[in-house]
């Protein structure tokens, strides 16, 4: 037996994870505050993990077995926070942490249920990979509350949690067949390459996040208040990511994905062009809904939909206010 526990490299892993995610500025609060308390679950059951099983101490099995449950809706919503779903995000809150509430209270009561408890905990690492695949497969504009220089990131950071949510369901029912089967003789074993491939992926992760420093500000953002910047930086991101399509594209949404405030991006529209915020948006809309009714013979309403417009009514408003005629009559012309 190793002197110190693979599990307890997993511990220090974590707390630099925790470290490094209270310094990151660039990281939303709620975000900060969903990490670390995944981060201070993750410590506290890997320490529980080395008493019991390398030390033999069995007094922490309940608390040990109450954990896991906490860990898929904290990793979740730390990413629902930085998403397009923020703005339900109380709602989501109540509903994940209330079934792992529920669970954790379940398993306090009747703890001595082991297969059933295995099976819950399996199912519940299981449940949350898939949330957060789902959520990473909308692509980078999900991540509607981060700038756009740190998207990337954030992605690569929710594989690695997709990831570890996998490892330990692996981890946790190969564990209970060995349980089962021979009375937990391997279980050391399972742990050390468990606990292997855990701290691989720690170490990944906190590459990641200590790639930006903690003092810089956000990547690509203008470092004065220059409405000219501002502006440009706007319209090249427009113009690349083509986010003016979606119908639910916001002042606030589009500050964040750049970097710089509400005010500084409402007041440099407002300065620079005359316009606010949703009419300088809309005119990217009214200029590819244009081109659309130039290349195609698609029918006005669809080419309003593609464009980003929710109503026939706003695109016809907008088409109008930039080229003074409607849609059909500058496709006639």
């Amino acid at each position: 037996m190793i002197s110190i526990p693979l599990p307890l490299f997993l511990t220090l892993c974590a707390a630099l994870m925790g470290l490094l995610i209270l310094t990151r500025p660039w990281l939303m609060r709620g975000a900060k505050t969903f990490f670390v308390a995944l981060v201070g679950v993750i410590m506290v059951e890997t320490i529980l993990v080395a008493l019991r099983f390398a030390y033999q101490i069995e007094g922490v099995l309940v608390l040990q077995r109450l954990l896991p449950f906490w860990i898929g809706p904290l990793l979740y919503l730390g990413f629902v926070t930085l998403s397009d779903h923020s703005d339900v995000l109380a709602r989501t809150v109540l509903k994940h942490l209330g079934v792992a509430l529920a669970l954790s209270t379940i398993t306090a009561a009747i703890p001595q249920t082991r297969i059933a408890l295995d099976l819950m905990i399996g199912l519940s690492y299981a449940a949350y990979a898939i949330l957060l695949m789902r959520l990473w497969r909308g692509g980078p504009d999900r991540l509607s509350h981060l700038a756009v220089a740190h998207v990337p990131k954030m992605r690569r950071l929710m594989l690695l949690g997709i990831m570890l949510l996998a490892i330990t369901c692996v981890m946790d029912a190969v564990i209970a067949v060995d349980f089962a089967r021979n009375q937990g003789e391997n279980v050391s074993r399972l742990l050390s390459f468990g606990s292997l491939a855990l701290i691989t992926l720690f170490a990944g992760a906190v590459f990641w996040v200590a790639k930006t420093p903690a003092h810089s500000a956000h990547p690509g953002a203008p470092q004065t208040d220059d409405s000219a910047a501002i502006l440009r930086q706007a319209e090249e991101f427009l113009t690349q990511s083509q986010l003016f399509t979606d119908p639910d594209l916001s002042l606030t949404r589009l500050a964040r994905r750049l970097g710089v405030t509400d005010r500084a991006l409402s007041s440099a529209v407002n300065r620079q062009t005359g316009t606010n915020v949703s009419q300088f948006i809309n005119g990217f809309r009214v200029r590819q809904a244009a081109q659309l009714l130039r290349d195609t013979k698609d029918p006005v309403g669809i080419i309003g939909e593609a464009s980003g417009f929710l109503t026939r009514s706003n695109f016809y408003t907008e088409f109008q206010r930039v080229y003074g005629q409607s849609p059909g009559a500058y496709r006639k012309g």
